[in-house]
């Protein structure tokens, strides 16, 4: 292949891999060189640390649990992981967790093509890299609750990497009674769990 063309064929990748990771409208700018850190919060700057050494798979983490109040950055840094990733071409995925089971369930009505539940589920399952944004607002049904489990599950056991950002304890995850998630992400081997401390991210980063 010609250079002309490999940078062609690069080129329509890219932009394949970032229509199947549906990033959220407007972040085309969210990335790891505009997010600020401030030495009165430490957390900032482990929590973009790891992020950017997950995002350039340069450390032994693949699941990466970013926790604190809303607001705080953790969605931010999930974005750049993404963009980071595709950047190197490897597929990625990001989800909101409600908004992600909700189009799992409209899959029961597809019949065939690529829209069906099966395919939108065994997606989830395997794709390279996939986030989970907001993990614990969705309604914790127990339905929503098996199919997270799932996909939770199955990553675990394949050991693909993972990105979760909650504001919830994960000793107290909304439907999780059985504890089944929340152990999950605590003791898988190549797990690394950061708190935020910081205040509202809007409030001080302009």
């Amino acid at each position: 292949m010609c250079e002309c063309k490999r940078e062609e064929h690069d080129r329509k990748r890219r932009q394949m891999l970032l229509k199947y990771c549906e990033l959220p409208y407007g972040s085309e700018g969210t990335t790891f060189d505009n997010f600020r850190v401030d030495k009165r919060w430490p957390s900032l700057l482990e929590a973009k640390q790891a992020a950017i050494e997950l995002a350039e798979e340069s450390t032994n983490t693949k699941w990466l649990i970013l926790l604190g109040e809303v607001d705080c950055g953790k969605s931010h840094l999930a974005v750049a992981i993404c963009r980071k990733w595709l950047e190197r071409s490897r597929p990625a995925r990001y989800v909101l967790v409600p908004i992600m089971l909700d189009d799992l369930r409209s899959g029961y009505n597809n019949k065939e093509g690529a829209d069906t539940y099966d395919k939108k589920l065994n997606f989830l399952f395997k794709v390279d890299l996939l986030v989970l944004d907001d993990l614990g607002t969705q309604t914790p049904t127990p339905w929503a609750m098996e199919r997270l489990m799932m996909i939770i599950d199955y990553r675990y056991i394949n050991g693909l990497p993972l990105v979760v950002t909650t504001n919830k304890d994960l000793t107290n995850l909304p439907g999780d009674d059985e504890h089944r998630i929340d152990s999950r992400l605590m003791k898988f081997r190549d797990s690394r769990q950061i708190v935020i401390e910081a205040p509202e991210y809007r409030t001080w980063r302009k």
